[in-house]
């Protein structure tokens, strides 16, 4: 008779860990493909919407190099600056003198030009160049990419 209660509650327990567990595991198996399915399409979506805002070149590299940039930074005379400034007309102007846009008092006293040069320099390290720099970017290490940067941003920054 003592046996019974115990049975009784072994059961339950097994009852209850069995739909439990079978439960959990189908939701994780029904949801996970759902949020990963979600996440694919913002992320296309969104790298769509960015590179639907850049002009097209026949530098494939250059603008592809750009997509990095585009996330901070507009090309085209009159769009408004995002995080980082409107880079239209920027070669052969100094560094940290475009109209509002507030720069970090390192740039603005680096006294840089921008050139190829320069840019390259930027490119390859921006904190390094310009230590204080507000521009959290890592920067381009590859020669080949960095002068399809250039080439690209000579193109269509051009006034």
């Amino acid at each position: 008779m003592k046996t019974l209660p115990f049975l009784a509650a072994l059961l339950c327990l097994t009852l209850l860990s069995v739909s439990c567990g079978g439960g959990e595991k189908k939701n994780q198996e029904e949801v996970k493909p759902e949020f990963n399915t979600k996440k694919t399409e913002n992320t296309s979506k969104e790298t769509t919407a960015v590179a639907s805002t850049i002009p097209q070149s026949e530098n494939k590299l250059g603008r592809r190099v750009f997509l990095l940039c585009a996330a901070c930074h507009n090309v085209v005379k009159g769009e408004p600056h995002k995080v980082g400034p409107n880079l239209n007309g920027f070669l052969g102007q100094k560094a940290g003198m475009k109209e509002d846009f507030v720069y970090s008092e390192a740039l603005k006293n680096k006294g840089i030009v921008w050139s190829e040069e320069t840019i390259r320099e930027w490119l390859t390290n921006p904190a390094g160049y310009v230590p204080g720099t507000k521009m959290a970017f890592v920067g381009v290490q590859k020669k080949e990419q960095q002068d399809a940067l250039i080439a690209y941003l000579k193109e269509v920054t051009q006034d």
